[in-house]
């Protein structure tokens, strides 16, 4: 009587496989191979607009990239965890059906770039064969789940925040209610207080801690990067593993409540944290916390806990070319210049280090991989191989250390300056730079920050300036931000020409090389010399940059792009979200009935029934978000009175409602709800196969 239909329609139409709502989903399914060569085909024949392919395709991690008639595909691995097998896989499927190199990202995904229509369900389809899946990892839902690449090794941690990354992406994976939230949400573990992942500079982070004896996390929300970033705040102080995927979920239902879908630019966490106040908004998702946390959850095996070693140890780090293992082994970091790899070195590094005993791969935040597991023997052998292969072992090289930089616009529709050919250009002729003491670079083409510019000791992000009344490249810079538990956002500096951004860089480095006092890193001696100086040294180190309306890498005249908009940010169309919120409501009425909350079931039931009605009207434009409950099946039997078998689904769960005194009546509801919200997809297909649908209306 309790079970969940296998089946169910989300909001494109597809039928799609899954499973019970409180059970953990694999990572690569065929299911989704299925969906989206369907969804591919409807788009192809003409049956689905390009806003709506756009909708669909984002949940499978394709976004349009800035050269017409080829897609970027991100691939999705939590806590940066990459299979010596899966990489296999990686290297095929980019191979086969790309036109680029492989790009590790600041998030510790993949990226292949030049992939054209008729690739993309090859490539998805190949990468999921070998267990790597894109679903996710773009759109907007819970996106990849970062760790410290050293997760699982480190002397440090209390626990694996790696094995934890996975654990709470395949808790949500495929979920109704996080397919189509506000705006996506980006999540981060730390198994100790260093936090050397950078946590608490993400939508949702979880921080492994000890509590009056008990194992368990704390939680912090509403951080994020771009235009305005913030630091996440505190929520809870303490809790227990077992009830991390029910924070999750509540943050979900509260985005969704909340956040602003008609300014989706302003619709992440953050802006909830800034709109009710940092101790407003804790008590808020403390308060949704406690509503859900009594139902059934996905199942949690106990995670192995640990002592960590005394805290005056060396810290292994990630940049180190050879890091100690807490279990004996030893880790080597490989360098891979701005994260970029093709094929045939993938496949060496895969057979080196399998030849040789490794364990897995990992992908740092900083574009790099570590091969973990080796002895130390091996570990020095593996070394040398990879140095035989062209490649550097640990991230510090050529004067510079964790240099990252995004595309910007060798491929991004947003990029406004090709912060990747200025990266470029540092990496192979650093000039005095190799000569200085190495520090943290980071570039970003524009201000969303996908190179993390807030996060380094100087970071640079692209914007266009107007000298008489002309478009020019030019780079902001940031000087003094970090990551870890005592993590700084950077300080936006001077603005300076993209063609004399690489002297500018090298000028603050060679200043505070001969100015620091003891000890001082860049952010300290920021502090001291004050933002004034800075700026003197850029004007100095700028010049005329030659060619100014040119950008790095450019040949001709710099035009920057038509939005600043990512595609993320842009409108629904056919009201999906209502959807999620149906099927989820209805999913709800079952586990309300496991834990014997009788009334509890009624009004999800209630909600699933009235969801699916608002979904209606808003493909007719009739905005229902902003209506009264009570006014949404009178505005359904004016418009589709004359629907019979819409019509007899409404009723059928009107009266099992009101019948609704049992166990059995309620999975009866469940089941007719499923009818219902099947009917009002089907009605809406034939509306949309008439006409455009309506842009969705804001919550």
């Amino acid at each position: 009587m309790n079970t969940i239909p296998r089946n169910f329609r989300i909001a494109h139409g597809d039928t799609v496989n899954t499973v019970t709502p409180h059970a953990p989903q694999s990572l690569a399914s065929r299911s989704d191979i299925q969906e989206f060569r369907s969804g591919t085909r409807r788009y192809l024949s003409g049956e689905w607009h390009e806003e709506r392919w756009k909708t669909f395709r984002l949940r499978f991690g394709i976004y349009a990239q800035r050269q017409d008639g080829f897609y970027m595909v991100r691939a999705k691995l939590p806590g940066g965890r990459l299979g010596l097998d899966q990489a296999r896989t990686v290297a095929g499927a980019n191979r086969a059906w790309t036109g680029s190199d492989i790009h590790i990202t600041t998030r510790q995904g993949l990226q292949f770039y030049f992939v054209p229509i008729e690739n993309l369900g090859e490539i998805i389809e190949t990468l999921g064969n070998g267990g790597v899946t894109t679903r996710e990892a773009s759109g907007n839902t819970f996106r990849a789940t970062v760790a410290c690449p050293l997760a699982g090794i480190c002397p440090h941690e209390h626990v694996d925040a790696g094995q934890v990354a996975e654990r709470l992406t395949t808790a949500w994976l495929r979920h109704p209610l996080v397919q189509h939230m506000p705006r996506k949400v980006k999540t981060a573990v730390a198994g100790c207080d260093r936090d050397c992942g950078g946590a608490r500079s993400d939508d949702l982070a979880f921080v492994a801690t000890v509590h009056e004896g008990r194992h368990g996390f704390q939680v912090f929300a509403g951080g994020g990067l771009g235009t305005r970033p913030a630091r996440a705040v505190p929520v809870f102080d303490f809790v227990p593993e077992d009830e991390l995927p029910a924070v999750q979920e509540a943050l979900a239902r509260l985005h969704h409540r909340f956040s602003n879908r008609a300014n989706r630019n302003g619709s992440r966490i953050k802006f909830l944290v800034a709109r009710f106040g940092a101790e407003d908004f804790a008590l808020r998702l403390q308060a949704e916390f406690e509503k859900i946390r009594g139902l059934p959850h996905r199942p949690w095996a106990p995670l192995d806990w640990r002592t960590p070693e005394d805290g005056n140890i060396t810290s292994p780090i990630f940049g180190d070319a050879l890091a100690a293992q807490h279990d004996g082994g030893t880790a080597v970091a490989v360098s891979l210049p701005l994260g970029m790899i093709d094929s045939d070195r993938l496949d060496q590094l895969v057979d080196l280090a399998e030849g040789l005993g490794a364990r897995e791969f990992r992908l740092g935040r900083d574009q790099n991989l570590l091969a973990v597991g080796f002895d130390l023997e091996q570990a020095k052998e593996f070394a040398g191989g990879v140095k035989a292969m062209g490649l550097e072992v640990g991230t510090v090289f050529g004067g510079q250390a964790d240099l990252v930089a995004c595309p910007g616009t060798s491929t991004c529709p947003i990029g406004i300056t090709n912060s990747h050919a200025l990266a470029r250009a540092i990496h192979k002729d650093p000039g005095e730079l190799a000569e200085l003491p190495p520090v943290r670079i980071r570039v970003s083409g524009c201000h969303n920050s996908c190179g993390q510019h807030h996060l380094a000791d100087i970071g640079l992000h692209g914007l266009a300036k107007k000298i008489e009344g002309r478009s020019v490249p030019h780079y902001q810079i940031h000087i003094g931000g970090g990551d870890g538990d005592a993590a700084a956002i950077a300080t936006p500096g001077p603005v300076v020409p993209a063609r004399s951004a690489k002297a500018v860089l090298t000028g603050i480095v060679a200043a505070w090389t001969g100015e620091r006092e003891e000890g001082e890193n860049v952010a300290a001696w920021h502090r001291r010399v004050g933002s004034g100086h800075i700026a003197s040294i850029a004007a100095s180190a700028a010049g005329d940059g030659g060619a100014p309306h040119w950008d790095i890498g450019g040949t001709s005249n710099f035009r920057p792009p038509a939005t600043s908009h990512g595609e993320c940010a842009s409108e629904a169309v056919v009201a999906e979200h209502l959807a999620d919120l149906a099927e989820t409501a209805r999913l709800d009425v079952i586990r309300a009935l496991k834990a014997g909350e009788l009334s509890q079931a009624i009004r999800f039931g209630q909600r699933s029934r009235l969801f699916a009605g608002r979904r209606l009207l808003a493909v007719l434009g009739l905005e229902p978000d902003t209506a009264d409950d009570a006014a949404v099946v009178p505005g359904i039997r004016a418009k589709f009175g004359g629907d019979t078998a819409l019509m007899g689904a409404l009723e059928n769960v009107e009266r099992t409602e009101r019948e609704a005194i049992s166990p059995e009546s309620l999975a009866r509801l469940s089941e007719h709800l499923d009818h219902w919200l099947s009917s009002v997809n089907d009605t809406i297909e034939r509306l949309l196969a008439l006409s455009p649908p309506a842009i969705e209306a804001s919550a």
